[in-house]
């Protein structure tokens, strides 16, 4: 049972949301010293570490066989496929540009939840993606160059595929502790990111610098794992729909990131599609958790 919601969820959100923010900008420090392929295996394989020992309760749990396909589907869209996108993303376009993209992921898990659940399409969710359409076309238009389109359109997929991944660990979470959901998931997607990354490092020059060595370390310690732990711990002390509220930081925690340490300048576009985006995002949430009361007392009446 959850825990009545509470203050002290908010210092682990503004955390959880400025480890988030501080990937990208990590990420693109060092996007010309390691290929984006092998940076997402380096980064997913340190992220093991400190996902092992917060599962290691948990790892005796015994998996039921039809469930081991869904297991495979989120190791390969949601840790393989959309953080391969994101780096690449990250590569191509600035860390606050990728940020904000992603930034629509609660909108994209709405509406794989749609089309793959079969669950109702309210008008709320209607107008949450003409917000998210409108505010990508925003930010979009206000891209510097044929790379910054790039990279929009792959962080755009890796949010699609994040979506798709996110319906199908609804299903796990439902039977298996979410922790123990990400860890096996994470291990998965090893099976795919190894040869990748083995591939793009002889094919793509490797500066292992000590500063990335460094980024490499913090990526899966802090952006993937500790993260991981400070997210949990909000949704033990909130409800997933207002804990989902404080989304438009992490974009905000990138920008202000990526203008202190990567001298990124951002022009008009960029905060009114913020704007946009922040909107969307607030209504999705909300959207979310009035479909989540209105479950409940429907399981409750029967």
């Amino acid at each position: 049972m959850k825990a009545k919601p509470s203050n002290q969820a908010f210092f682990p959100l503004l955390l959880t949301f400025f480890f988030w923010g501080s990937v990208y900008v990590a990420g693109k420090m060092i996007a010309e010293d390691i290929p984006p392929q092998l940076l997402a295996c380096l980064r997913c394989t340190v992220a093991m570490a400190p996902l092992l020992l917060m599962a290691r309760g948990c790892l005796g749990t015994k998996i039921a066989r039809e469930d081991w396909k869904y297991f495979g589907l989120v190791g390969f869209l949601g840790y393989f496929f959309t953080i391969s996108l994101i780096q690449l993303g990250i590569s191509l376009t600035g860390a606050s540009m990728a940020s904000l993209i992603n930034a629509l992921t609660p909108v994209s898990v709405t509406v794989m939840a749609a089309l793959i659940l079969k669950e109702r399409i309210t008008s709320t969710k209607v107008l949450c993606l003409v917000l998210a359409l409108t505010g990508t076309a925003v930010v979009t238009s206000g891209a510097d160059n044929r790379g910054d389109l790039l990279g929009i359109g792959v962080v755009l997929l890796a949010v699609l595929s994040w979506g798709a991944a996110s319906v199908y660990m609804r299903r796990l979470t439902a039977s298996y502790p979410p922790i123990l959901v990400t860890t096996y998931s994470m291990a998965i997607s090893l099976i795919f990111h190894i040869p990748a990354g083995i591939f793009s490092a002889t094919h793509q020059p490797v500066v292992l610098s000590p500063t990335a060595v460094a980024v490499v370390l913090y990526l899966g310690l802090i952006g993937s794992g500790l993260s991981q732990f400070t997210w949990t711990k909000c949704l033990f002390l909130l409800p997933a729909s207002t804990c989902s509220l404080f989304y438009p930081l992490q974009p905000t925690f990138s920008a202000l990131l990526g203008a202190l340490i990567l001298g990124e300048q951002f022009r008009p576009t960029f905060f009114i599609g913020l704007l946009l985006i922040s909107v969307d995002v607030v209504l999705s949430a909300r959207e979310a958790g009035r479909q989540t009361r209105e479950n409940e007392n429907l399981s409750k009446n029967n």
